[in-house]
């Protein structure tokens, strides 16, 4: 693996620490509510986990759902099935940029939800375009990504947290090749064939959050 995967694998395991929680906890919130909407429409539905990290969320998530953990690294999918969760139906190690409808081909879910990924992807409308033929007629997609569209967050990345990187032997710098406003972020899902598409911007401003859903 790269320097810039065991950073990112590292990343993940700060996500229920302080003050990481101030940018997470709101994200996972609103993630509980979508999840909580497609049991109600999907009781048994199975549901793809764009970049599982750590899969700290499943803890909260609904009963009845199953999940298909898929992952960049390998070591994050390998982490998630030794949970040996019942609820856990499978772990897929994606290459980078591929489209997810590629990368699982035959495959149709219930929903799909991506935490902090689409902005490490320089191919995004394909990719997304990947995740809408990857759902179910009618199937819902949960994105979240940096708020670039107000100045907050460029602020606290050019000087906090680049601080922080480098205390710990990286850099923050072009880690986000693609950046979104809450606006641009509505616009490309739908120019990518997703309707009904909601567009939100987090409580501390930091993150964007984004419903939508496949057509019937």
């Amino acid at each position: 693996m790269t320097a810039l995967h065991d950073d990112y694998f590292a990343n993940h395991a700060r996500a229920r620490k302080f003050p990481w929680t101030l940018y997470h906890q709101p994200l996972e919130r609103d993630l509980g509510k979508f999840l909580a909407q497609v049991a109600a429409e999907h009781p048994r539905g199975e549901v793809l986990v764009v970049g599982c990290g750590l899969l700290h969320e499943i803890d909260e998530a609904p009963a009845g759902l199953a999940y298909h953990v898929a992952d960049i690294d390998d070591r994050a999918v390998a982490a998630v099935l030794a949970r040996r969760d019942a609820r856990i139906s499978g772990g897929t190690m994606v290459p980078p940029e591929a489209p997810i409808d590629r990368a699982l081909p035959g495959r149709r879910f219930a929903a799909i939800y991506a935490k902090e990924v689409v902005e490490h992807v320089l191919g995004w409308p394909a990719w997304l375009t990947g995740l809408r033929r990857a759902l179910v007629p009618g199937g819902r997609l949960w994105l979240s990504t940096p708020n670039y569209g107000e100045p907050w967050l460029p602020a606290l990345e050019s000087t906090v947290l680049e601080l922080i990187a480098r205390r710990g032997g990286f850099t923050r710098r072009h880690i986000h090749p693609t950046r979104f406003s809450r606006s641009s972020l509505a616009r490309g899902l739908s120019s990518a064939g997703f309707t009904d598409v909601t567009s939100r911007t987090s409580p501390t401003r930091l993150a964007l959050t984004a419903w939508a859903r496949a057509p019937r």
